[in-house]
């Protein structure tokens, strides 16, 4: 009788761990060829007092992680950033993956980044670094955007016109990386300014007068939790409440991180789908 019993046990503890390891599996899958490539598109709106006429559209892009093989992909983001008809598109860092000499995880090569880049620079299109570019060849990856056209602001701004109304773009270098802000974009009185950021952790130092930090680099968790989401931050100058969406912090900078369109570490995402983001900017009403 005990042995029945134990045989019993037995049987179903099997079947549930062939259960379980059948969704695992599932999971898995899902997560690296559906979930990993299905790009979502969200919109933030922001007031910017002052602001006159019609409302601008930027789009955001964060943590693109080009991996060989993944030029189809970044043809599949720009042509979806460039149906959004944005005023201005930018570029949050992160356009490499791994390090240096990784033999597990290669990089896309600058150049190929770049040429796939290259349409957006038409919008025009704005950026800064990120740590995998930092840690890869930081003056071989700005040479390259550049060279196709691309602005650069790490340490400074530069403004773009929309209907006779000016707004500025600035931008700081990857606080992840450097851990100090080193030069920082300073805002003109009466024009709002975006702040590109590759780190939340660069909210904190944002110029006062900066209208928004946009960030990205915490991929949103990556793989998260339902409804629950991100399990923890990669980053320890960030707390896991800021992984993804709008914040605003206790200094009153406001944020958004973007989850990024990219993954790394491992090519998956589990309940955090790559994102779009569209930043409206219109007047206060």
């Amino acid at each position: 009788m005990i042995f029945k019993k134990l045989r019993e046990s037995l049987k179903l503890s099997y079947k549930v761990l062939i259960s379980l390891s059948i969704l695992v599996i599932l999971l898995v899958a899902y997560g690296v060829f559906i979930e990993r490539g299905w790009i979502e598109e969200t919109e933030y709106t922001v007031e910017a007092p002052g602001w006159q006429g019609r409302e601008a559209r930027l789009v955001v892009l964060a943590d693109i992680h080009a991996h060989p093989g993944d030029g189809d992909y970044l043809d599949e983001v720009v042509k979806r950033t460039l149906a959004l008809k944005p005023d201005a598109v930018l570029l949050l860092g992160d356009y490499m993956c791994g390090r240096p000499g990784n033999p597990f995880i290669s990089s896309m090569e600058e150049t190929e980044i770049a040429e796939h880049l290259k349409p957006l620079a038409a919008v025009p299109c704005f950026a800064v670094l990120g740590n995998h570019d930092n840690w890869h060849n930081p003056a071989a990856i700005t040479a390259a955007l550049e060279g196709v056209g691309i602005h650069m602001v790490e340490g400074k701004r530069e403004r773009v016109m929309i209907d006779n109304q000016p707004l500025d773009i600035g931008g700081i270098r990857c606080m992840h990386t450097f851990r100090t802000p080193g030069k920082l974009p300073k805002p003109e009185e009466g024009v709002p300014m975006v702040l590109l950021s590759h780190t939340p952790y660069g909210t904190s130092f944002a110029p006062r007068g900066t209208l928004i930090t946009v960030a990205g680099h915490l991929h949103g968790g990556q793989v998260c939790i339902p409804g629950i989401g991100a399990p923890f931050s990669v980053d320890p100058h960030v707390p896991v409440s800021r992984s993804a969406g709008a914040h605003t912090l206790k200094n009153g900078r406001l944020e958004y991180v973007s989850r990024g369109v990219g993954t790394s570490v491992l090519p998956i995402r589990l309940f955090c789908r790559p994102e779009l983001l569209l930043l409206r900017i219109r007047g206060k009403e």
